[in-house]
């Protein structure tokens, strides 16, 4: 990954922080790394735990930035959630919902303005994840 390319992404990922936290999510984590992989922000929203990948593009020539995230990334989130519900007290005691959700950040090249828009699967208990019952990433629709 080119120089400009991290700065874009990580430009991105700040302006998504910071648009979750105007939509009353709180941020747990930013870029939580484990063996299993990364995961770009992990958030609570009331009883909504959410594991988020921010994906931004400066142009379109490629598709929209939720499209780059590939069924291989799917999987890398999914296993990279179930190590942190399985190691973090966050989840102790508690009943949450979780789910994935990918904003996508769409900015200017000079890094002057942006676009954000979310996409999120359905709501998945995970008290059956917890219990080891296996789930998939459901199809992503507009939020």
């Amino acid at each position: 990954m080119s120089r400009n390319n991290k700065t874009i992404g990580s430009f991105g990922e700040r302006l998504a922080a910071d648009y979750l936290k105007d939509k009353d999510f709180k941020i747990i984590y930013r870029n939580y790394r484990c063996r299993f992989g990364e995961i770009d922000i992990i958030a609570l929203k009331r009883i909504d735990l959410v594991f988020i990948e921010v994906k931004t593009r400066s142009c379109l020539d490629y598709g929209l930035p939720f499209e780059a995230v590939a069924i291989n990334k799917l999987k890398k989130i999914k296993k990279a959630s179930q190590y942190f519900l399985m190691n973090n007290e966050i989840t102790e005691n508690k009943k949450y919902n979780f789910r994935f959700d990918i904003v996508s950040v769409i900015i200017s090249e000079e890094l002057r303005s942006a676009v954000l828009f979310e996409k999120h699967d359905d709501v998945i208990d995970i008290s059956k994840l917890k219990k080891g019952i296996d789930y998939s990433i459901k199809h992503f629709t507009y939020v």
